[in-house]
């Protein structure tokens, strides 16, 4: 285990942060540039796609932060904004290897990295479709210790350049997400599914328009860097180039308007459910960007940052220096979501299909995946495995306000249960984050589980299905319960920096 050494002499000593006392709040911020030379695989669809274009730069974005009191260490945060499709198994623990002797004084467990969700970005696993490569694009294999380098850089420049600074968080609102689960008059749920149509009967849940925003500000009250969270995807633009998506558009008028240095960390809150793209509204929508010269994606951008200017103005009223920072890091075990015998059977069947097929298709191996996943699972089942989702939970307190983590594609209901149980002022979410040694994928709602069944080879319902679900509402609720239960020891008078 990696220990920091700071800290081990902060528990030695018996120092104790009260959250109610006052404490030097010290951070650091980082870009690193994380755009391959095309051609690259992308990933985020069914098929691989090859990308000779680049629509928009990818970046890295880091934030390391301290609290002091007494001039010794209390407790430290690193989180890593990557516009990247998922942070996959494995990653995560290799950077942290990666990072090994680069941060001294660091806890690397203290470390998480989140992805911004764009379907544009590259492929990180070698295997993940069908071809064993790429023929004349960037290997995965040669991409991912190229990212690990130039995330490490920014990385040891946000810790090593950490000074005394202040915070202020606020809330603000825009529409950057929809539901996207349709459903019919036969109960049945189909993502992103036509709607115009007799049987048509609504949206399936709840849309979270919340822009929740961090800034960081120097001893001069200059604005360095700021994380923003949103239940939104990055996925307005889409297409076949390299692009962070709004994301991109976002920050460059933020940097026109605040200073083109300011570290800007994306984040996506739980949206398992949501997406960018409006579906009731499609035409009017389409016509508001034409009337803008503008496409969908830099429209979403756009109200990213003026929802990101309305915050800053009134924030800076309550710009504080003496803010606590205590951060847990919990491996929790969650149960899982149980596959039927009948699940079984049509995962085999897919599978055999696949198998057997001379010809390929190009969504044979994200087929196969899928359906291999509930067989595996299934097979762990009968020899009494399978039954809990081990992930890494983050939960940090800063001030008045919590940050919480999961690796998941949660849906929008399980968010809203966790920052309406908080005790925090403001309670950010993030997800696609601290990804463990498994795949995450989504977290339906027992309503959405209701409106389809894995009988379906076209995964019209995939977000609720046990294809795509490691875990259930039950593990769901589990999850929301443990995060609640750690905000919570973190509001209690004698909690501490563990």
């Amino acid at each position: 285990m990696l220990v920091n050494t700071s800290c081990a002499l902060v528990f030695a000593l018996g120092l104790v942060l009260s959250p109610a006392g006052a404490a030097e709040l010290w951070f650091g911020a980082a870009t690193a540039d994380i755009t391959p030379k095309p051609p690259v695989p992308l990933t985020g669809n069914s098929s691989v796609r090859i990308a000779r274009d680049i629509e928009s730069r990818l970046t890295a974005n880091v934030l390391a932060l301290e609290s002091r009191e007494g001039g010794r260490a209390v407790d430290q945060a690193i989180m890593v904004s990557c516009d990247l499709c998922v942070i996959r198994p494995g990653i995560q623990e290799g950077f942290r290897k990666h990072l090994a002797g680069k941060l001294p004084g660091f806890d690397l467990n203290k470390l998480f990295i989140a992805a911004t969700h764009t379907h544009a970005a590259p492929v990180i696993q070698q295997d993940r479709y069908d071809e064993k490569d790429y023929g004349d694009a960037m290997q995965p294999k040669e991409y991912v210790p190229w990212l690990y380098e130039r995330m490490a850089q920014a990385v040891v420049k946000a810790w090593k350049g950490r000074a005394k600074g202040a915070v202020a968080w606020g809330l603000g609102h825009a529409v950057t997400s929809h539901n996207r689960r349709v459903v019919y008059a036969d109960g049945t749920a189909k993502m992103y599914g036509t709607i115009n149509t007799p049987e048509f009967r609504g949206l399936e849940g709840y849309e979270d328009h919340g822009v929740h925003v961090l800034c960081f500000y120097d001893s001069q009250k200059r604005l360095k860097a700021a994380a923003i969270s949103m239940a939104t995807t990055a996925q307005a633009a889409g297409g076949n180039k390299v692009s962070s998506d709004f994301w991109d558009d976002a920050r460059r008028l933020i940097h026109e308007r605040h200073g083109k240095d300011v570290c800007v960390l994306g984040f996506c809150a739980a949206a398992g459910d949501q997406t960018p793209r409006a579906h009731v509204s499609k035409k009017s929508e389409d016509r508001m960007c034409k009337l803008r010269d503008l496409t969908y994606g830099k429209e979403i951008g756009r109200r990213v940052a003026a929802a990101f200017d309305d915050v800053v103005s009134v924030i800076a009223k309550d710009i504080r220096a003496d803010v606590p920072l205590m951060h847990r890091v919990r491996q929790i075990d969650l149960p899982t979501r149980i596959i039927t015998e009948a699940e079984y059977a049509i995962a085999k069947k897919a599978c055999e299909e696949v198998d057997g097929r001379k010809t390929r298709l190009k969504t044979d191996a994200w087929t196969r995946h899928f359906y291999g996943l509930v067989m595996e699972r299934y097979l762990a089942q009968q020899k009494g495995g399978w039954k809990t989702y081990t992930m890494e939970l983050h939960v940090l307190r800063l001030g008045d306000i919590a940050i919480t983590t999961n690796p998941f594609e949660l849906f929008v209901d399980y968010g809203v249960q966790i920052q309406a149980r908080s005790p925090a002022v403001q309670t950010f979410l993030i997800q696609l984050a601290a990804s463990g040694p498994l795949p995450a994928y989504y977290v339906p709602t027992p309503r959405a589980m209701a409106g389809g069944s894995l009988n379906d080879k076209l995964f019209t319902n995939y977000s609720a299905t046990a294809s795509h679900n490691m875990i259930g509402p039950e593990g769901a609720q589990a999850l929301v319960d443990r995060t609640v239960e750690t905000i919570n020891e973190l509001w209690k008078p004698s909690a501490k920096q563990n």
